[in-house]
């Protein structure tokens, strides 16, 4: 019976004819196969998908910064171009300004004549009296003419000025156009004058706005067979200045015109116009803004160079596909060298499988033979036959063994009835350590969170609950109030009484704060004498109420001391917005701030809003 139990727990070797066959997908070796071929497998896909990832993105990366680095070069070359035309001007109008109080006005058309020759951009260049008449220009084009009403005009009579693209007015007539489009410039003007500083002129140009075009051209001409990259100029408002001809006047897309806003450069990958169907494409997109300089300001256009991202990113989908490939030939080699490991690790396994179905422990010459295959068979092969001869005397030992069991049993039974008791005292005394240890880090808390000398909040505990409050107010669409105040005066305090009593008049700021706000305004200290307060769905109407009745409050009730009462005195500004997902904290708080100084500098003791501080800058 013990031999048939034996061979039935064996029961996946099987003999036909006095072979040994095994059934597949039960034994060691598919076993083996089926688990090193899965590890195979994960560890190769996971290896190739990371390789993969970190080299696609890598390429990607450098293909992108290359676009965002000619996008640079582009608009440096187109920063230089416009400063050496302002240059130009500027020489040239210290030439005629020379000229003119010399009474050699003469010499000025062939000044101006020059310039266009040196640089055939300039569709028109004039001398402009104080009054606007044009006095001389160019292929004498507007002579005579008043362009006291254009807007270079009127602002290169305040200073130096460079205008942003637009339509040729007066010029369009007088100048050839061989093409559709309509002609466009970009104005350079800068005013002339006399040694006592009186106005004697302006000196103007007209720039043609495919100078721009032709930059670009000369840039990417060398990189063209390698980026085939399209050059976009946009305007500040995101239209299309100098591209393809079908996308000219279109506005680039709002994200995009969001990134060139917020940083001078980098680059996006977004869906652009391609021509002019409505049919967008995706493109890879470097992009860059113009800067402005000491002399003048610029006109903040987006240079984009542009590339189908189908094409620009072929180079790194086509590594992905080679690796994967890689991968998948690497996978099927190790999992070929698997299974003849396999087959070479089991073959005497097998054998011992099969000697082992033929035991008898009544006979020994069935044992088990030794085998030296491998030190692990060998050992096998070894333990299974000492464990053969002993197990008649294991036998015997157990029969004894269960006589003494159940004396055994009761007496582990008891000797775990008294290991429970020492475990739960153990528990009970970790639960009360653990409580204290939870009540010691909630004081640790507050105490990081609060000020130690009022008792308030402290700074960085009021920024984090200022920032929730901004959330809450941009998802509720409500008010949010902020008022930061200060005592007046109190380094004469401190001067006077001493730290001490500064300490103390700290204190009572804190408390007379505490009494006069709501429970549900956070007021915190934020500095050394400085208190700032948030108000949530608060107008500025409220906030300043508010405000009003902390001066107030404070106002009346002084501080008393061993000498008398000590009054105190504050100054508050009041800041209020209807937030946005662009707005934050400290924006609203600066304005607060702003607010403060401004009530500090209007006498003190007083509450200022900040709309007043805007309304007097608009006015």
């Amino acid at each position: 019976m013990a031999r048939e139990r034996q061979r039935q727990r064996l029961g996946r070797i099987t003999s036909t004819n006095g072979a040994i066959t095994i059934k597949p997908f039960n034994t060691l070796k598919s076993r083996l196969i089926l688990l090193f071929g899965g590890l195979i497998l994960v560890t190769t896909a996971i290896g190739t998908w990371l390789a993969s990832n970190l080299a696609v993105e890598e390429l990607r990366k450098s293909t992108s910064q290359n676009l965002q680095e000619v996008a640079v070069q582009l608009r440096d070359k187109i920063e230089i171009d416009l400063h050496e035309r302002y240059s130009d001007l500027s020489i040239a109008a210290a030439i005629a300004s020379q000229s003119i109080e010399d009474d050699q006005s003469v010499s000025v058309p062939t000044l101006l004549n020059a310039l266009q020759d040196a640089f055939p951009s300039y569709a028109w260049i004039g001398l402009v009296s104080p009054e606007g008449t044009v006095i001389t220009s160019t292929d004498n084009l507007l002579q005579g003419a008043n362009v006291s009403e254009r807007p270079w005009f009127r602002e290169a009579s305040k200073g130096p000025f460079l205008g942003d693209a637009h339509l040729a007015v007066l010029l369009e007539s007088k100048l050839d156009n061989p093409s559709s489009v309509p002609l466009r410039f970009v104005d350079v003007a800068v005013p002339l004058y006399r040694d006592n500083g009186e106005l004697m002129g302006v000196l103007g140009a007209h720039l043609y706005l495919d100078w721009v075009a032709s930059i670009g051209q000369s840039l990417l001409a060398p990189l063209q067979e390698r980026l085939q990259a399209e050059l976009v100029v946009a305007d500040h408002k995101g239209t299309i200045l100098i591209g393809p001809t079908d996308s000219i006047g279109q506005a680039i897309p709002d994200s995009l015109a969001d990134a060139a806003s917020r940083n001078p450069s980098g680059y996006v990958t977004d869906s652009m116009t391609a021509g002019a169907s409505d049919e967008q494409t995706e493109y890879l997109i470097g992009f860059s803004r113009l800067r402005d300089r000491e002399e003048y300001a610029s006109f903040n256009w987006r240079v984009l160079v542009r590339q189908p991202a189908e094409e620009a990113f072929a180079p790194a989908n086509n590594l992905r596909h080679t690796l994967i490939a890689t991968g998948f030939v690497v996978s099927l080699l190790l999992i070929l060298f698997a299974s003849l490991a396999a087959r070479w690790t089991t073959r005497p396994l097998i054998k011992m499988t099969e000697e082992a179905r033929n035991l008898d422990p009544d006979q020994p010459s069935t044992l088990i033979k030794q085998r030296d295959d491998y030190e692990e068979v060998k050992t096998l092969s070894s333990t299974l036959r000492n464990l053969i001869l002993n197990l008649t005397e294991k036998t015997r030992a157990m029969n004894e063994l269960n006589r003494t069991l159940e004396y055994r049993v009761e007496e582990r039974t008891r000797e775990l009835e008294n290991t429970n008791t020492l475990l739960e005292d153990e528990i009970i005394q970790r639960d009360a350590m653990r409580r204290e240890r939870e009540t010691l880090i909630r004081q640790l808390e507050e105490t990081v969170r609060t000020d130690a000398l009022t008792g308030l909040k402290n700074r960085r505990h009021y920024f984090e609950l200022g920032r929730t409050a901004v959330k809450k107010a941009v998802r509720s669409g409500a008010p949010l109030s902020a008022i930061m105040f200060d005592a007046d005066h109190f380094k004469k305090v401190n001067d006077t009484h001493g730290h001490g009593v500064g300490d103390k008049a700290l204190v009572h700021l804190s408390k007379l704060a505490t009494e006069a706000l709501r429970d549900i305004d956070i007021v915190a200290r934020v500095g050394g004498e400085e208190f700032a307060v948030l108000l949530e769905n608060t107008d500025e109407p409220g906030a300043e109420e508010v405000a009003e009745r902390l001066r107030s409050f404070i106002e009346n009730n002084p501080l008393p001391l061993e000498s008398g009462h000590l009054t105190l005195a504050i100054s508050a500004g009041v800041a209020t917005f209807w937030p946005n997902k662009s707005d934050n904290l400290d924006t609203l708080l600066l304005y607060a701030d702003r607010a403060l100084y401004q009530a500090k500098a209007g006498g003190r003791n007083r509450v200022c809003l900040y709309s007043s501080i805007q309304k007097t800058v608009n006015d």
